[in-house]
């Protein structure tokens, strides 16, 4: 027998044993978490036995991450890389009118309803979204580069030309970056 040999109840015992409960897109997973490299970003490697991909969301100590990385897939584990999201993004709810009937008059009457707002975890950095690279790329003085995960609700909001304030500023959808599977990757330039 080999005294090395690691196998799923080896690494379910650590869970158990060192892991702590985080909440993997609003469901409470365990895992092991670890700081990442230093440097200019807050990243943690996060190791679990459940299900992750690159877009997840993830509550770590009261801070939001966003899985950034592809999904390494052991024998045993699955591995990512996370960084912590330094902005929310508040998309105020979208006011929409439909005619329900008319009046004896023939006048339309309206019922009108205001969707949800949604506030949207994000990275948002000066540079060029850079996950290994010593040498990130800087943008021009009037752009930002916004990540953040995609889903429905994001897709639908976060189109060309759209607008949305962060940092007290005004910002405007330019280019939409979808070559990470699970990431909208946003060039924004300042609106005028």
């Amino acid at each position: 027998m080999n005294p090395f040999t690691f196998d799923t109840s080896d690494f379910q015992f650590l869970l158990d044993s060192i892991g702590e409960t985080v909440t993997i897109d609003n469901v409470s997973k365990k895992c092991i978490v670890q700081n990442g490299n230093i440097g200019d970003y807050e990243e943690k490697y996060i190791y679990t036995l459940s299900d992750i991909e690159r877009g997840n969301l993830i509550l770590h100590n009261k801070k939001k991450y966003l899985i950034v990385s592809d999904v390494t897939e052991g024998k045993l584990y699955k591995k990512a890389l996370m960084r912590k999201c330094n902005y929310e993004i508040v998309i105020e709810g979208q006011k929409t009118c439909e005619i329900v009937s008319y009046n004896v008059f023939g006048e339309p009457i309206e019922e009108c309803h205001t969707s949800k707002s949604i506030s949207v975890p994000a990275i948002i950095d000066k540079y060029t979204f850079k996950i290994d690279d010593f040498a990130p790329i800087r943008v021009p003085e009037n752009q930002i580069i916004v990540t953040i995960r995609e889903d429905d609700n994001t897709k639908q909001k976060f189109v060309a030309n759209a607008t949305f304030e962060v940092m007290d500023k005004t910002w405007k959808v330019v280019n939409i970056d979808k070559t990470r599977t699970g990431l909208l990757i946003l060039t924004c330039e300042l609106g005028i």
